[in-house]
């Protein structure tokens, strides 16, 4: 296997870090950096009995990852109690999505896992309750400017981000998981009403809401570039879930029902590419229904190939540079109409580049 590709190769079997020499762990631990994944080597040295066996300065860079990833979980725990307090007497569902839920429900996935922030999922006739409650709790809006706002409150799938300043933990407040000018839009009521209770009015989604949570934050709301934790998520997710024989008939035809077969076929053949993952050859055919055409498969396989881990030795700058920004633009044209995009993005380049340059010269 290739320099740049042992990073992978010690997610997929963990006993390979003890092949490691000096040059290799360099490497290793500047892409786990890069990709938010220490916390994930030092939970897995851990868990398969590899520490005393590592060398002692890469001992010593894991803990520290060790260490970061508990203390900023258990702030993640210890806000997600907070949210609870503020919203006392509010009886309709809080789901709790992403890192907050993974955390909550102990999943694999979150091993080492670091998260700087709290996703939490109300139906949109609650947004305003559940806002002015954290509000009078002492949360506050981290966003001034009145274009965002209404931005925000128009198109956007969440609220502005709030956070309490004691606690410096953004909260952010979804009423679906996509905009709502995104073409893979879904029916969140089907989601929000599968949710499974957790504690009081702290609910989690269903088993494959979860996963196609994931799948479509990655595929349809995400960049890509960079995202070898997120695909490792999901991953994990499938390994643990799919331990029960039901499930990939479920998952399958909740995928078909909320119109997210496409971004599942991504996610079941980069899974599968990149890290091995067990998906039985009748998902994949089932999968391969929803694949786009040929030219624009390989298109997305030369982008996505590309950029999931974009800091090898040796790769070309002006290939990352275009399959970088041609993950970009797909992003954003599935996420709103191209005339809505085509205002949306002259606005924000006019307020980046002309107000700021007028800005910088009054200053001077």
């Amino acid at each position: 296997m290739t320099e740049q590709n042992l990073l992978l190769q010690i997610l997929k079997k963990p006993t390979a870090m003890l092949d490691l020499d000096v040059r290799d762990w360099n490497r290793v631990l500047f892409d786990a950096h890069m990709l938010k994944l220490r916390g994930r080597l030092a939970h897995d040295a851990y868990t398969q009995g590899l520490w005393k066996k590592l060398p002692l300065k890469v001992q010593q860079i894991l803990v520290s990852a060790k260490i970061d990833a508990e203390a900023k979980q258990r702030k993640i725990m210890w806000e997600i109690n907070r949210i609870r307090r503020a919203l006392h007497g509010f009886e309709d569902k809080v789901i709790l999505v992403k890192g907050g839920a993974y955390m909550a429900k102990g999943l694999q996935c979150a091993a080492g896992r670091t998260s700087v922030d709290i996703d939490i999922l109300v139906t949109k006739n609650n947004l305003d309750i559940v806002e002015n409650h954290l509000l009078v709790s002492g949360y506050s809006s981290q966003v001034l400017n009145e274009y965002d706002q209404q931005y925000y409150r128009e198109w956007a799938h969440e609220l502005p981000p709030l956070r309490h300043p004691d606690r410096m933990i953004e909260v952010d407040v979804h009423h679906t998981i996509l905009q709502v000018t995104n073409k893979f839009s879904p029916n969140i009521n089907l989601m929000i009403s599968s949710a499974v209770q957790l504690e009081d009015n702290i609910y989690l989604l269903s088993d494959e809401d979860m996963l196609l949570h994931s799948i479509v934050h990655l595929f349809v709301d995400g960049t890509i570039k960079s995202s070898l934790r997120n695909l490792l998520e999901q991953h994990d997710l499938i390994t643990e879930f799919s331990v029960d024989p039901a499930f990939w008939s479920r998952f399958m035809d909740r995928a078909e029902q909320l119109n997210f077969a496409r971004p599942v076929y991504y996610c079941l053949r980069y899974c599968r590419h990149f890290l091995n993952t067990n998906i039985p050859e009748k998902v994949m055919i089932r999968a391969k229904k929803a694949a786009p055409g040929l030219l624009a498969s390989k298109l997305m396989d030369l982008m996505v190939f590309r950029v999931m881990i974009p800091y090898g030795d040796g790769q070309s700058k002006l290939t990352d540079y275009l399959a970088t920004n041609g993950l970009y633009m797909r992003s954003h044209w599935l996420r709103m109409p191209p005339l809505m995009l085509a205002l949306h993005l002259t606005r924000k380049f006019y307020r980046r580049f002309v107000i700021s340059s007028s800005t910088a010269k009054k200053s001077s």
